[in-house]
């Protein structure tokens, strides 16, 4: 079969997406990048009761030095949100929002393996709680805790936490005893099984 040089270049194109499409895919989302997505979460669920879209948010924000990594996602949540941030309060003119974080933190379960022989995984939860404050035409207070929960590969735990930032980091679990030793004699057996066969066929 032929192919134009049009063809193949429209050909190339696409295995590149597809290649790039599967790797990012595949690329577990860092510890900080899943609390930024529950951020996003908290500010909708704070915001979905304004009244007025047309008047700009002023925000007060009581993150402590722990969490103030995440003040920029606060504001860029609140503009996808497609509201304003104002920088001086007015309490006839905008909306004030009082928001804070009182707990971040990263739990692993215990490690298990993906099929026989297969790599070693812990389930990841992650949590956000806090509380906020809206002040529109009424005064709406609320707290909110919102969790995410998937499973991540054990030998990656390292490389999705951030040591600058302690509550990106979870207690890391012992490997299981057993499977240390259960690879290796695995190797043994297969290894020895084979040259078995080797010098049996041989000696026939």
């Amino acid at each position: 079969m032929i192919f134009s040089s049009g063809t193949r270049l429209k050909w190339w194109v696409a295995v590149l997406v597809i290649v790039f499409s599967i790797l990012v895919q595949a690329q577990t989302k860092t510890n900080l990048d899943v609390f930024k997505v529950l951020v996003d979460s908290s500010i909708a669920e704070a915001l979905i009761n304004i009244s007025d879209s047309q008047k700009d948010i002023y925000v007060e924000l009581k993150l402590g030095t722990s969490y103030s990594i995440l003040e920029d996602q606060i504001f860029k949540s609140i503009k996808t949100e497609k509201k304003n941030i104002s920088t001086t309060p007015n309490s006839s003119e905008n909306i004030s929002l009082n928001y804070s974080i009182e707990d971040a933190s990263v739990n692993y379960g215990e490690v298990f393996r993906d099929g026989f022989l297969g790599d070693h995984y812990v389930t990841r939860k992650i949590s956000l709680s806090g509380s906020y404050r809206l002040h529109d035409k009424v005064i709406n207070m609320d707290n909110f805790h919102f969790e995410s929960v998937d499973s991540v590969k054990f030998d990656e735990i390292q490389t999705i936490e951030n040591s600058s930032y302690p509550f990106t980091k979870g207690e890391i679990p012992s490997e299981p005893f057993f499977s240390n030793l259960f690879e290796p004699l695995v190797a043994i057996t297969t290894a020895a099984v084979v040259i078995a066969l080797f010098f049996t066929v041989r000696s026939k």
